[in-house]
């Protein structure tokens, strides 16, 4: 290569900065020179002269004079700021200094040894299991039952409700907003279809287009008086908070806690899972986001049961003076979690094992709940303060398994493949070093199995909640948690259906999106046309006896259209579905109409109301 094909090589490499984020080059001092002292401009009118400063040193001068952050205004969670919201960096932005302390015995940073020397926890849960579960509640109900359950009076809720939205409503200029319980029971049922229909805008859902495949929204309730509804939506209780545990901003969640307290008893296991965040309009668990530092987030903590039922609720919103607890493989970070869970199981100790994810794991919580008589059992960082250095250092081959001991802690290392999992417990000691030490050669560790069954099948379920959230960009953040938290709430009357409720006959349980189906067709005051569990064979058969007997009062009374199950010879059959091969689609079904002339095929959901909708027209 010639000289001067190196030198326009050189000319053309972009700036090597040692970081080129402009919010991490804090300490560039910009160069400002009056344009007077430069030869080359003396004989010109500075004042007049269109002179354009270069581009890179301009954005660098903006980064660094938007430094001061603005007065949040309306709401922190509308202000969400990353430390990479820039150009892509997701580390944060610490400068290398030397920390000093006392020399003093950390609790949190125990020495580890490769021999156990303390003895056994012995705790025991004074609970029975019989005991265990939903209290003051009848068995074998229906869905609708355990919903109005949770909420407690339904027409005492939804009237403190409406209360509430007009007592917000009437400080304005408009006046009073004049909202009745039955039109908040709309509202509700309306946001919690919004969060099964994901649509961009607010507009969508009362458009009339049948693009969308639903309609009825402008029918419940106008578009304006929805947007009014949802401005001054808020549930405040009776009774103020004068709790210092309990957070004044969140009130809705304090009556979901305070309802799970009254009406259930957790059983000896519990779950402490992935937390879920609010982030930039959506809720996402924290571990699908990346590893970063993010201002005014919106952490929701939750302790569960293996079956995924929300317990206990716990708000925190991160700001940007939190920013040393969340250093990884520092103290602050395991002190500050360490202090969330031990909120959230503050009314659950007494021989409980508490089963905790990778996000909360740490010596220094299972140190803290020992000493609250609670086993605490659950994932590490490999990073994690407080961790055995020689363990995390050990190599180890394929299959082999390597433990450390801190009084009664067993930390333990597990190589399977090519990946090395972390993980401790206080509970069964000695049971557990046994059977780790006689591991077979291609077996998952016990502990590691028991992990897997407690955290896994919660995150499976818990993905509902995930689903099932408004997707409306135009819906505040502030409003976002509300609706999200009727979520939680619905979801935890679903869960206690299934916990309490009988198969019956010829039928099964409802899934989610079934139950969900009731809870909102309840709240819009709509006959349930279809109950797959009440399907019956030999219902085809009664109403046929039924159409012989000539009876005077039979004919007043109109016909009603119910799915019944198709029989040809006796045994199961299925037809094409009239309104999917309508639209060109075929599709078959094995309930049918017994009403209509025809007995035409029809899907149970949505085709069997779309096709009587279509007759009454």
């Amino acid at each position: 290569m010639s000289s001067s094909g190196r030198k326009r090589k050189q000319q053309l490499k972009p700036r090597q900065d040692e970081h080129r984020s402009p919010v991490k080059r804090r300490s560039v001092d910009i160069k400002t020179e009056p344009l007077d002292g430069y030869p080359a401009l003396a004989d010109y009118d500075l004042s007049t002269a269109d002179i354009k400063p270069d581009l890179t040193e301009l954005q660098l001068q903006q980064a660094v004079e938007q430094q001061v952050a603005p007065s949040v205004s309306r709401s922190e969670l509308d202000h969400q700021e990353s430390d990479s919201d820039e150009d892509g960096y997701s580390e944060l932005n610490y400068q290398a200094a030397d920390v000093f302390c006392q020399d003093e015995p950390d609790y949190y940073d125990p020495d580890w040894s490769s021999q156990q020397a303390g003895s056994r926890l012995l705790f025991q849960f004074p609970t029975p299991s019989h005991q265990t579960g939903l209290k003051f509640a009848k068995r074998f109900q229906g869905p609708i039952h355990y919903f109005n359950h949770m909420l407690g009076d339904r027409s005492r809720f939804f009237n403190l409700l409406a209360a509430n939205c007009n007592q917000r409503g009437g400080d304005g200029a408009s006046g009073s907003l004049h909202a009745t319980a039955e039109e908040m029971e709309t509202f509700v049922a309306l946001s919690l279809l919004m969060s099964d229909l994901k649509l961009e805008r607010l507009s969508d859902y009362w458009s009339t287009n049948m693009f969308y495949g639903f309609v009825g929204f402008t029918g419940k309730m106008p578009l304006e008086r929805y947007q009014q509804l949802l401005h001054h939506f808020n549930f405040d209780p009776e009774h103020p908070v004068k709790s210092k545990n309990k957070p004044k901003d969140f009130p809705l969640l304090n009556f979901i806690n305070e309802r799970m307290a009254e009406l259930y008893v957790c059983g000896q296991q519990l779950v402490l899972n992935e937390p879920i965040t609010l982030w930039k309009g959506r809720f996402s668990y924290q571990e699908d986001l990346p590893s970063k530092f993010r201002t005014n987030s919106l952490l929701l903590h939750m302790l569960t049961e293996q079956s995924g039922l929300v317990v206990k609720l716990l708000p925190e919103i991160v700001r940007q003076e939190d920013a040393q607890a969340w250093v990884r493989n520092s103290r602050q970070l395991v002190e500050h979690r360490t202090e969330l869970a031990l909120k959230l199981m503050q009314d659950h100790h007494g021989g409980r094992t508490v089963y905790v994810s990778k996000f909360y794991g740490s010596y220094g919580l299972a140190h803290e709940l020992a000493k609250r008589s609670t086993y605490c059992t659950g994932l590490l960082d490999r990073n994690r303060y407080g961790n055995s250095k020689a363990l995390v250092h050990q190599r180890l081959d394929s299959n082999s398994i390597s433990t450390s001991y801190a009084k009664s802690l067993m930390m333990a290392k597990w190589r399977r493949r090519a990946k090395s999992f972390y993980f401790f417990s206080s509970d069964c000691l000695a049971i557990y070093a046994k059977e780790l030490s006689m591991q077979k050669t291609n077996a998952r560790p016990k502990l590691i199995q028991e992990l897997d069954w407690q955290l896994r099948p919660g995150n499976e379920s818990r993905q509902h909640l995930i689903h099932y959230q408004p997707a409306c960009q135009e819906i505040p953040a502030a409003k976002k948690v509300g609706i999200f938290l009727l979520n939680i709430l619905v979801y935890n009357a679903y869960l206690l259906y299934l916990a309490n409720s009988q198969n019956p006959r010829g039928g099964h349980l409802k899934s989610y999106s079934e139950y969900r189906v009731v809870i909102i067709k309840s709240l819009l005051k709509e006959e349930v046309i279809s109950e797959p569990m009440t399907v019956s064979p030999h219902k085809a058969d009664a109403q046929e006896k039924v159409k012989d007997k000539a009876v005077a009062e039979a004919k007043l009374k109109a016909v009603r259209h119910e799915p019944v199950l198709i029989q040809q010879n006796g045994k199961p059959a299925r037809k094409n579905c009239r309104h999917c091969h309508k639209g060109g689609m075929l599709q078959f079904s094995k309930f049918m109409c017994n009403s209509c002339p025809d007995k035409p095929g029809l899907c149970q959901e949505p085709c069997f109301r779309l096709w009587h909708e279509q007759l009454k027209k």
